[in-house]
């Protein structure tokens, strides 16, 4: 029987998750679909061990992250996972966020890309054991990726890669860049309104311990633009649009 080319699961939204407002925050929301990925890759045997044995994994390069509505604490809400197979290198992973009733409420598109972790090269030919992945040809949802640059910006802080932030790769984890942004904004505006749509695009890893520098600046009424840098190299570029 073939494996399932769609995995879904269930996840409430604690407090812990939420904003100020009680609104699930975007960090909260790329890691319960952190989560989702994990355990689907799990079940089709992708495991650490089996990443190990093939000298290889899977990074992330970007993704974007959106709500037609931002759920709330203490809502239920099915996500549903749909890999789809290399297209020039990269792989897309769509997962749809339904809300009680079943509506689809949200949509996190993210594209990946396998790296030798000898060389640390992305793979052009995956090795065989990766070759007859169960994924779709073809995953029809998808989001804007684009991050356009604000004609100025202006220093937002620093930021840091702490212990609790980071993964088993002792790298700032790729949820947190999320919550990295956010805090990056005016107080202010977070107080008010929730942020409603993310897209992120990964430059360089921040490994466990490392500090790095925060800009940000306007896009429009409704948007920002945030970036960080390392060591005179870009880290991460953020796009967050408000309510």
């Amino acid at each position: 029987m073939p494996e399932p080319k769609t995995f879904t699961e269930t996840f409430r939204v604690f407090d812990f998750e939420c904003d100020i407002n009680r609104k699930l925050l975007p960090g909260g929301a790329l890691r319960i679909t952190q989560q989702i990925s994990t355990d689907h890759c799990d079940c089709l045997g992708l495991t650490a061990d089996f990443y190990r044995a093939n000298h290889a994994v899977f990074l992330l390069a970007k993704l974007a992250c959106e709500f037609t509505r931002v759920p709330l604490i203490g809502e239920t809400l099915t996500l549903v996972t749909l890999p789809e197979t290399a297209k020039r290198a990269v792989y897309k992973r769509v997962t749809r966020i339904l809300d009680e009733e079943g509506r689809e409420i949200g949509l996190v598109d993210s594209r990946w890309v396998l790296v030798d972790t000898d060389t640390h090269r992305i793979l052009r030919r995956p090795p065989e054991a990766f070759a007859a992945l169960p994924f779709d040809e073809e995953v029809p949802f998808a989001l804007n990726m684009e991050i356009p640059k604000p004609e100025s910006t202006e220093p937002a802080g620093t930021a840091r890669a702490d212990y609790t932030l980071c993964d088993t790769n002792r790298h700032l984890n790729n949820t947190h860049y999320a919550d990295v942004a956010c805090n990056a904004l005016p107080l202010e505006e977070l107080e008010r309104r929730a942020v409603r749509r993310i897209a992120l695009n990964y430059h360089s890893e921040v490994p466990a311990g490392e500090s790095f520098e925060l800009e940000r600046g306007r896009l429009d009424e409704n948007t920002w633009y945030v970036a960080g840098q390392r060591g005179g190299k870009r880290c991460f570029e953020a796009k967050l649009t408000l309510e």
